[in-house]
């Protein structure tokens, strides 16, 4: 006997491995969609988790970089011979540091979000699995957006001005956050397969942050020689020489931020898509390894 006015059932989203090891990615785009809402409350519940949601880890979040760029500051002034003088060169490092831990927590707590804790739970389930980087990506947006509010007072005591360069920012936050996520996926695979690696990458993250520029500033590397070459194809350097122009305006002899941005942008665009491709063609082994 049936049933008058039955609804349909909702139609099954196959998650069927084709030749490369990765699913229909229309199906599984459309399956990730659905779970946005999830991955939003994840992240809040993760920030609640951290105790950034109470007054003193709100505090700790904006001290915490803020003592860092302390630290770096006095040791370059003291080392370099520039003295302890200079407001604009705290500042500097400063908005560097608050953007570097946008973009290392981004990876680190991307590449742990898969294994252990509630997360492994949520990897065994019937979730598509880049949500959960994708949650922690959120996740440092947002402290990302808290810190840089504490970093304004900063920025116009050290009088760093406001010029047209300004305008790229919210470019500059969409390709950190997509070049983060694109390495986050990356080290969540090695992670399952080496679990060394979450142990190994705020190690990693750290000497990645002393060889770009972001408590020295770019123009160090304007020459022609080999070690300024090399310094130049480092990942990182376009992107925080932008932010460096963007934040502080154009040094003298500066490169184009434009060009800096575009060099970013194409980082950031293949990080991804092989991040993605390598994450999704191995999720069904999560289930296994975890």
């Amino acid at each position: 006997m049936t049933i008058a006015n039955q609804p349909e059932s909702a139609p099954l989203i196959t998650r069927r491995a084709g030749r490369l090891g990765l699913p229909p990615l229309d199906n599984y785009f459309a399956e990730a969609w659905h779970y946005r809402v999830f991955a939003y409350h994840w992240s809040r519940a993760d920030l609640k988790s951290r105790n950034f949601e109470t007054l003193l880890g709100r505090v700790w979040l904006v001290l915490n970089p803020f003592l860092y760029g302390l630290i770096y500051f006095v040791f370059i002034g003291i080392i370099g011979g520039g003295g302890l003088g200079s407001t604009t060169q705290l500042a500097f490092i400063v908005g560097n540091l608050y953007i570097w831990s946008f973009f290392s927590g981004t990876i680190s707590t991307g590449a742990g979000s898969i294994q252990g804790g509630a997360g492994g739970i949520l990897a065994q389930s019937a979730i598509p699995r880049i949500i959960l980087p994708f949650a922690s990506t959120l996740t440092s947006a947002q402290l990302f957006f808290r810190s840089m509010l504490a970093y304004v007072p900063l920025h116009i005591v050290a009088n760093r001005g406001f010029h047209i360069e300004m305008l790229w920012i919210p470019v500059l936050v969409v390709l950190t956050g997509l070049f983060g996520f694109g390495l986050a996926l990356l080290m969540a695979v090695l992670n399952m397969y080496f679990r060394d690696v979450s142990r190994l990458l705020p190690h990693m993250l750290r000497l990645w942050l002393y060889l770009s520029p972001a408590i020295w500033v770019y123009t160090t590397v304007g020459g022609d020689t080999t070690l300024d070459t090399l310094a130049r194809l480092n990942p990182a350097y376009s992107m925080m020489t932008a932010w460096t122009i963007a934040l502080g305006g154009p040094l003298a002899e500066t490169p184009d931020i434009t060009s800096q941005i575009m060099i970013t942008a194409t980082w950031a665009v293949a990080v991804l898509i092989i991040g993605f491709m390598i994450f999704v063609s191995r999720e069904d082994d999560f289930v296994v390894r975890n």
